[in-house]
């Protein structure tokens, strides 16, 4: 197989948004093993670090909530594989080394939000009449407030989502719906705010996915062209081998790591098996301490 000279010199940086400052691993001095996961449903996607002998001083910095960014690919051509938040960190002894394993979800997890009084529609007013010093007047009484978000008879699609979105924080790398629905009667939001967002989000036909640590919604059929083509000189393992589930036909790919390639990446493959257009539906990049991968399906 004769690869470009541009995949060659490997780089892998892990930056962790610590107090005091950033830490950053690179394989320039350390060694650093990786598997970044991703795919197109609303689930933040679990992927691990792991930074072999640090000292008990710099694994201390390391903790629970704190932002991570995975950068990896050449010298000449290196990118982000993804961002999110570490939610535990391990060390244990493997023979002399001490490896230290950060587990991480990609973006923010927002799947344990539920509608607060914050949020929630203000208590109901309503009045009564009190004798006070001999007169009768009213005096104003609140009902018990209930956790729900009421929005109006005609609202669209996109006005929900947007103040769902901005009630969770989410900022949208990508926001486009195929058809904006209209709720005659109005829509009411209880419970868990992200579920209800995500119903919204597929009555309009659209899906909402992680991408590189970034929410998108927007219809499952639309991607980012990556201005990519696949083929042995730019990394092409092995001719993709073809699938076929109830949903998609595809194909399997392996290839050198490729920071290009993740959810919703529309590349071109050039191969004996498969040739054209595809879209990145799912996948992993991955170095394990000898492969240097990236391994994906693709749909037509």
């Amino acid at each position: 197989m004769a690869t470009s000279p541009l995949l060659f010199g490997r780089v892998i940086r892990v930056t962790i948004d610590a107090p005091g400052g950033h830490l950053t691993f690179t394989n320039d001095d350390l060694e650093v093993r990786f598997e970044v996961n991703f795919d197109d449903d609303a689930k933040p996607n679990i992927s691990t670090v792991q930074v072999y002998n640090l000292t008990n001083q710099t694994i201390n910095k390391i903790q629970k909530n704190q932002n991570i960014t995975v950068v990896a690919g050449y010298k000449s051509d290196y990118g982000v594989l993804t961002e999110g938040k570490i939610t535990s960190v391990v060390t244990k002894y493997s023979g002399v080394d001490k490896i230290t394993t950060v587990t991480f979800k990609e973006g923010t997890d927002y799947s344990g939000i539920k509608v607060t009084p914050d949020v929630a529609d203000p208590a109901e007013k309503y009045y009564v009449k009190k004798k006070v010093n001999g007169k009768t007047v009213k005096v104003a009484k609140y009902r018990k407030q209930t956790m729900q978000i009421t929005f109006k008879n005609g609202v669209r699609a996109s006005q929900i989502i947007k103040r769902l979105t901005s009630i969770l924080g989410i900022k949208l790398a990508t926001f486009s719906l195929p058809k904006d629905k209209v709720y005659k009667s109005g829509y009411k939001v209880t419970g868990l705010i992200e579920n209800n967002l995500e119903t919204v989000v597929k009555d309009c036909g659209a899906s909402m996915y992680w991408r590189r640590g970034k929410m998108v919604i927007r219809s499952i059929e639309v991607g980012n062209d990556e201005r990519f083509t696949l083929s042995e000189e730019t990394g092409l393992i092995e001719p993709p081998e073809q699938f076929e589930d109830d949903e998609q036909n595809g194909y399997t790919v392996r290839c050198l790591l490729q920071h290009r390639i993740t959810t919703a990446s529309i590349i071109t493959i050039k191969s004996s098996t498969a040739n054209g257009t595809y879209r990145v539906r799912s996948g992993k990049h991955y170095y394990d301490g000898t492969d240097f991968l990236s391994e994906f399906e693709v749909i037509s």
